[in-house]
């Protein structure tokens, strides 16, 4: 913090990092043409975001190309590191294979 800052008024604020302990629900989109994925829709509500995964069918259904839609558990940095990452082809991204998530839309 410079003079001009203290003199000023002026504080810094620290800037909070998302934490890899913090799990949320996400809906994983997988496209089918190019092999690549992306989550959307974090919350900790799964119940919201299932009701995200049904308007996101709805809103695809008419495409010619639509992605495999899946509720997933997911870290809170994963998630945000995804919604500035497009196009993901990581294999070792969160799938709806464990137990505690399932396909919602069929």
């Amino acid at each position: 913090m410079t003079l001009r800052d203290l003199l000023s008024g002026v504080t810094r604020r620290r800037r909070v990092l998302a934490s890899s302990a913090v799990l949320v629900q996400a809906v994983r989109l997988d496209w089918s043409d190019d092999a690549s994925h992306q989550f959307v829709g974090g919350s900790a509500s799964r119940k919201r975001v299932e009701r995200t995964a049904r308007r996101l069918k709805a809103y695809w259904w008419a495409s010619p190309i639509r992605p495999v839609l899946s509720v997933v558990t997911i870290s809170e940095n994963e998630f945000l590191l995804h919604r500035r990452r497009r196009d993901c082809r990581s294999p070792d991204c969160a799938m709806a294979l464990t137990a505690d998530t399932r396909p919602v839309v069929a």
